[in-house]
């Protein structure tokens, strides 16, 4: 971690008690102006605030876990909004040093994941978006039903390799590129993450998208952070401090105050559950998930 100078405690002193902590922290303790450590992420992509909020705040969480051990650190995110590759490109290279994503055997390979899941498989509960004249979606379709209408999701998505080794018809497309073609009937359905898809529709709501009432596919889909494999110490330290945040019921409280997330759990609640196999998943990722039990399980 590149040192940077700064105020010794700002983060711990912030998260603790904003400015009025800050200061505080300092006037107690003569040696508070010293290093903090830089380390880089990615910027918020564009409509996903709420959500890039609550991963920073539970990172710095994280880390300040092990201030006395490591160090103090301030997140330093990245000058560009890039895609998710591209993100990843960057984490090989070295130049972002943690980033977040639904975990896949292949990102593991390149990266070290850190197993502790951000977001209680949140990810991994789909509800679908369809044209609000498809009468189709107006009952619980069976499973087998899904199948023999076409999905549409983004292109190069690890969802795509999911759902075709489930046996569904897909077609692929850009982000945008799939709404376009759900709108144009050249696509049936959607599928969408429960907290993202209410921001999608606000801001498509001239288009005639409505969420199929009665559907939800789930697959098991946790996000994890990444970190780069020139910082093996640094994965250490957050695995670390997550796991006392997982222990403590720190991490699910700051989950479920989530605007996004009561949202999500509330759209959840009473549905049809359609659950299907994950084959991206490695055998550890599937060890490490078993010890952590999901708030929204539940609902079903």
């Amino acid at each position: 971690m590149k040192r940077l100078p700064g105020i010794r405690l700002i983060l711990a002193a912030v998260l603790a008690g904003g400015l009025q902590g800050m200061v505080n922290t300092c006037q107690a303790q003569p040696n508070a102006f010293n290093d903090v450590s830089q380390i880089n992420i990615p910027t918020y992509q564009p409509g996903t605030g709420e959500f890039y909020f609550y991963i920073k705040t539970l990172l710095s969480l994280a880390l300040a876990q092990t201030d006395n051990q490591y160090g103090p650190v301030i997140l330093v995110p990245d000058a560009q909004v890039v895609s998710q590759q591209k993100q990843f490109e960057e984490l090989a290279r070295g130049r972002t040093d943690i980033t977040w994503s639904i975990t896949t055997i292949k990102r593991e390979q390149q990266h070290i994941a850190v197993r502790v899941p951000l977001t209680a498989g949140l990810f991994g509960y789909r509800v679908i978006l369809v044209r609000a004249a498809d009468d189709r979606f107006n009952h619980a379709l069976s499973l087998s039903e899904l199948k023999a209408l076409t999905a549409v999701q983004g292109t190069g998505w690890p969802d795509n390799s999911i759902l075709t080794f489930n046996g569904f018809t897909l077609e692929t497309d850009s982000y945008a590129g799939a709404f376009a073609r759900l709108s144009a009937g050249q696509a049936d359905y959607y599928p969408r993450a429960a907290h993202e898809v209410f921001e999608e529709l606000e801001s498509r709501s001239a288009e005639g998208f409505v969420i199929a009432r009665h559907i939800t596919l789930q697959y098991d889909n946790p996000m994890f952070f990444f970190v780069t494999k020139n910082k093996p110490e640094l994965a250490k330290r957050l695995q670390k401090g997550l796991q006392i945040l997982a222990a403590n019921g720190d991490m699910s409280r700051l989950l479920t105050s989530q605007h996004f997330y009561i949202r999500a759990r509330n759209l959840l609640a009473g549905r049809t559950l359609i659950s299907i196999a994950n084959p991206l998943l490695s055998d550890p990722t599937k060890k490490a998930i078993s010890h952590y039990n999901s708030p929204l399980k539940h609902l079903f």
